[in-house]
This record gives structure tokens, C-alpha cells and sequence, in this order.
């Protein structure tokens, strides 16, 4: 009972009322409220578990109820001479989460901030310790508060509230209530090219630096035109490696081509993706894959990429924990102790490893392809300064037509030379500015995440930002392509775009500053014009002796893009201070980390 009711309990009580009395009751409370609140579920009047921890640990945390038992005649009086037994109340156990609270609060930071401002359905993130499958965080948003599971946690959801029957508040509070980082089964785009990668050199039908394979934009596959999402200036001749770092769909169609669908489905089988993982928590689903006997040609094709078929986060999270921990598949788990009201260990739980799926030498070679994919491929837009992270960027297609919905998707893998957690990010449906692609979406946000966790969790750090400054990717052309097109082709690259006024999907693209050609980070804006649109000039912020990350967020509030060279604070910049300049021009700045240095 919180301190305050307790008084205002008292203060009643104290009054000696006829008539009023005060009875005690035990009732749930979740301290967090609305943190880890799909994980932990929540319990009814009755303090039954009814979701999450909560339902599928019930029998331990329940406890049994105490009782008298006596003897009774035919009528329902009590034998006399008989003794009655009295059985004591048997308190319920205890469980001891893998989640780690501080690392939960972490995620749950970042995953909010994400799905508000890319105005997503929904979106969830894990991470897991890959070489035991514990489960240190597991987050979906919107959430709601386990303390008062009854009430609509969104203002969508409040304001249609009233207009709702029965049933349909029903149908309302169970997705509300639903874990989708294991319930929900999506099309999870790119990040599922591991299968296949995986498939490929396990049986030895490819070299992972052998270049024979070759993307021209888009396969023919029997009467189906299959494209890259680079089709507009195709990747050319590549080896499995820079299908990987490159994200190049050809790749994955011509590996599976060469593995047929026989071997391809082994893997499927391997990795158990027609199962659940085993999680101890209620309402897992299970993968959606083809069935062998009637896949096609265009299945194993669109498979290879991560399309036609349906996973989970939880999936994706246990497969990429195989190739960080050396091939080895786990069975992810919540629960790390069972233990009795005493504190005497009832049971520890062990983390279990199912099988080998890869060998060592796979597995190091896929993570080396993933770290290329980091810092030099199109997950650049994860990169950080203290760790060396090896990830793959998602794009997912669920529906068709008018019904299309995209799914953003980044895994992160860190530290890379002796990984302590996976991170699984996925975005539902996003609609905001920025885009649907995972590299623009996701990826600074699994950086960030990994960052502060491996900090918090003092791992110490794989190299300096001194060591990191080439991280630029060429900007693509996209004059004369519709925005719709642009709009894809920017955010497959890890770009945003801000437009000169509204545009309609599609208007044609004009102009484009920063032109062809020009190399930024990941994540930098790039502005575009359509027909008749004047172009904007700005003038040039003074951000000469301030600090590198003040001068970055001046130039950015400004709708500049800055490179930066050196650390520390600005000793010069190449554009005079005030002067007038195109939007999204690209701003040179000089920085030392001595301030004797400084003018």
C-alpha cells in the first residue's frame, strides 16, 4: 500500500464511525508501472496471473491456501470426537528475471522516442547476452502501466473509447496487452539474408570473398522481375561478402539458385524457424515458412531476401545470437532463479544450447561480412566512436498494394571481437519524415542503445573516435526520379531529405543539394526540389572556438550539413560566418583538441 493511502486509511479509521470498518486486502503492485509491462503481464482481482510472467509462472507464484479440515455427519454438523487438522498457508515463490532494470529503462528510452517521431504503429526491441540466450531486455511501445492494464494507453484509443462495445474493447485491450517482439509474425526483409548466407557456405557453394555473382538492377525469375533496391544503379559484380555489406537482393536470389530448394530448406530446419524458440513466456508464435513439397522457383527467390515469409523479433534476435557466439543455437529464457519464500534456491535456471547450426568458421566469417556492413556497407549509420559493432540493416514489405506496410529493422552485434549482446530493433509502419528504411531509422538508435548499455555495463571500449573519421557514403543521384523513388532511394542509403515545399509522390525531382557525388555520413539531409520551386539559400552560423558537438547541432538547426575533421573544438571553418549559401550544403569544419590552438 503506497504511504499516502496508508495515512488517509488511518485518519479514517481513527473517526471509530459505526458502520465503517477497514478490511485488509493483499493486491499486486509493479513498482515500474508501465516498464517491462508486456513482459511481466499483470494479475486480475483474484491475483491470478493473466499475461506475460505473471500467467505462465502462476503455479510458483501463487502459493496454496490454508485450510481446516474436519469431520462431518449426513446433515452438515461436525462429528464431535473427532480432531480437526489445521493446514498452514503456503506462500508462493519467487522469480528472478534475466532482464536487467537499468538496461530495460535504456531501451525503453529510445524506443519511444523512435516510434513517436516516426509516427510508427508500434515498435519493439531485445537484446539478448548471445551466449546464453538470457533475455536483458525486451521492450514494445506503446506500452501500458501493469498496475491499471484496463485502460487504453493510447489517445486514439481513449477517444473512440466510449463509442466501443463489448467486444470491441476486448479485441482493443488484448493487442494492447500484446507482446509483439514474440506474438507478432512479420516479413523481416534483409536481416534474414543470414539464412542464406549461412546456407551458402555451410555447403560449400561459395567462396564469401569469391566474386561470381552479379546484380544488373534485377533478376528475371520464371515471369516474376525481382529488383534490387539499388536497381537505378545496380551493385555489378560481387562477392557474398559485398552482397552482404551491400544488401544486394541478386545475391541472395543467385546463393539460393545455386543451393535449390532442398538444401535451402535444411537451414530453414536448422535454425527451427517452423518452431517457437522455447521462451519461457505465453503467446509465442511460430515462423511462417514455404512449404518444400509446393515451393517454387520465385519462393526460394523471394525467401533468400526475407520476403514471402514470416518470423518473429524473438527469431531474428536467436538467430543472429548463433553467429555471434560461434554457430550455436539457444534457447532464449526470462526467468534466471525460482526460489521459495525462505530465499532458498528452489531451482537456478540453465541456459540451454540446442544445436550447432553453423561451424566456427562460418560463423567468424559472416561476423567479419557484418562488421564490413558497419563500417564501410549500408548499416554506416549505426557506427560509433568507443565500439566496433557488426550489424545488418531491414527493410521489410508486409502486404501488397494499398495495403503495404513497411517494416525498419536493425541488428546490432557488439562488442565485435567478443560480443556481449545482440539488439533487435524493429518499427512498424513507420510514416514520418524521415522514411520506412531500417539503415535511417533504426541504426543510430541500436548505436546509441549499444553504446550506453556497454557502458553501463562496463565493457571496455574497442578503439577512439580519432580512429573513426572516414565514415561517408557518396550521395546517389536521384534527379529525375519521382519522390517516391528519391524518398526510397535516400533512406536505403541512410539519408534524410528535406523538401523545398510539399510534394506529391509523384512530382518529379529537379534538383538536389548536396549534387551527386558528394560523400556524408550516414544520416545527413539531403534537400530536393521539384519544378518551379525557388532554390533556398541560408546563412552560414559563426561556430569558430565552440566544441565540435555544439558547431554539428548549429549547422543541422541551420538545415546545413557539417563534416568534420579532427576532434575538439573549431579552429576554422571553410565558409565564411553569415554568408548565403544553398540549403543542405555541406560545411567543412576544422577542430584540435588543444585550445592554445585557438585564436
Amino acid at each position: 500500500m503506497k504511504k499516502s493511502n496508508k495515512i488517509r486509511c488511518e485518519k479514517i479509521n481513527n473517526l471509530n464511525y459505526d458502520g465503517v470498518y477497514l478490511v485488509k486486502e493483499s493486491k499486486r503492485y509493479y513498482p515500474y508501472g508501465n516498464v517491462l509491462s508486456h513482459v511481466l503481464g499483470f494479475v486480475g482481482t483474484d491475483n491470478q496471473g493473466l499475461a506475460g510472467v505473471e500467467a505462465y509462472y502462476e503455479n510458483d507464484l501463487a502459493g496454496t491456501p490454508g485450510k481446516i479440515v474436519a469431520s462431518f455427519d449426513g446433515s452438515g454438523r461436525e462429528t464431535p470426537f473427532t480432531q480437526e487438522q489445521y493446514i498452514a498457508a503456503e506462500n508462493g515463490k519467487d522469480v528472478v528475471l534475466t532482464v536487467d532494470a537499468s538496461i530495460q529503462s535504456i531501451v525503453e528510452k529510445y524506443l519511444s522516442k523512435a516510434v513517436e517521431e516516426n509516427i510508427s504503429q508500434y515498435g519493439s526491441i531485445i537484446v539478448m547476452r548471445p551466449s546464453t540466450g538470457e533475455v536483458l531486455a525486451m521492450a514494445n511501445y506503446p506500452t501500458f502501466d501493469s498496475n491499471d492494464p484496463f485502460t487504453p494507453n493510447t489517445e486514439e484509443l481513449k477517444n473512440n473509447w466510449d463509442n466501443m462495445n463489448s467486444s470491441e474493447r476486448s479485441a482493443a485491450l488484448n493487442q494492447m496487452w500484446r507482446n509483439r517482439a514474440i506474438s507478432d509474425t512479420q516479413e523481416p526483409g534483409s536481416t534474414f539474408k543470414l539464412i542464406t548466407a549461412v546456407a551458402a557456405l555451410e555447403e560449400n557453394v561459395v567462396n564469401i570473398d569469391d566474386k561470381v555473382f552479379h546484380c544488373a538492377g534485377s533478376m528475371q525469375i520464371g515471369t516474376w522481375t525481382i529488383k534490387c533496391w539499388r536497381y537505378y544503379n545496380p551493385h555489378g559484380t560481387e562477392s557474398l561478402r559485398e552482397g552482404i555489406m551491400n544488401s544486394c537482393n541478386p545475391v541472395f536470389m543467385q546463393a539460393s539458385q545455386k543451393l535449390g530448394i532442398s538444401n535451402y530448406m535444411k537451414y530453414i530446419r536448422a535454425f527451427n524457424l517452423n518452431s517457437k524458440t522455447g521462451i519461457d513466456l505465453p503467446g509465442e508464435a511460430t515462423g511462417i515458412m514455404h512449404n518444400e513439397a509446393t515451393m517454387g522457383e520465385v519462393d526460394l527467390a523471394t525467401t533468400s531476401f526475407g520476403q514471402t515469409i514470416q518470423i518473429t523479433s524473438l527469431q531474428t534476435a536467436v538467430n543472429y545470437c548463433a553467429v555471434a557466439n560461434g554457430g550455436y543455437l539457444v534457447e532464449p529464457y526470462i526467468v534466471r532463479e525460482i526460489k521459495s519464500g525462505s530465499g532458498n534456491y528452489d531451482e537456478q535456471i540453465e541456459s540451454k544450447v540446442l544445436k550447432q547450426v553453423m561451424s566456427e568458421q562460418t560463423a567468424s566469417q559472416i561476423m567479419s561480412a557484418l562488421v564490413d556492413t558497419v563500417n564501410i556497407g549500408t548499416g554506416k549509420s549505426a557506427k560509433i566512436s568507443d565500439y566496433q559493432i557488426a550489424g545488418k540493416t531491414a527493410t521489410g514489405e508486409n502486404g501488397r498494394g494499398d495495403n503495404l506496410k513497411y517494416l525498419a529493422g536493425f541488428v546490432g552485434i557488439a562488442p565485435a571481437s567478443n560480443p556481449e549482446i545482440v539488439v533487435v530493433m524493429n518499427l512498424y509502419d513507420p510514416k514520418g519524415p524521415s522514411g520506412h528504411g531500417g539503415a535511417t531509422l533504426c541504426g543510430p538508435v541500436v548505436g546509441s542503445i549499444i553504446d550506453e548499455v556497454l557502458k553501463y555495463m562496463d565493457v571496455q571500449t574497442d578503439y577512439t573516435v580519432k580512429e573513426t573519421d572516414n565514415n561517408e557514403i557518396v550521395i546517389p543521384n536521384v534527379v529525375g526520379k519521382t519522390y517516391a523513388e528519391a524518398n526510397q532511394i535516400m533512406n536505403e542509403n541512410g539519408f534524410s531529405i528535406i523538401t523545398s515545399s510539399q510534394f506529391a509522390q509523384e512530382d518529379i525531382i529537379t534538383n538536389q543539394v548536396p549534387k551527386y557525388g558528394a560523400s556524408l555520413e550516414a544520416g545527413a539531409c539531403v534537400m530536393l526540389y521539384k519544378s518551379g520551386d525557388e532554390t533556398q539559400k541560408v546563412p552560414v552560423p559563426d561556430v569558430r572556438n565552440s566544441n565540435s558537438g555544439f558547431a554539428v547541432q548549429t549547422f543541422k538547426n541551420a538545415g546545413l550539413n557539417v563534416r568534420v575533421e579532427g576532434t575538439g573544438f573549431v579552429l576554422t571553418q571553410d565558409v565564411t560566418p553569415g554568408e548565403q549559401i544553398d540549403k543542405g550544403s555541406i560545411v567543412t569544419i576544422k577542430c584540435v583538441d588543444d585550445l592554445s590552438e585557438l585564436p
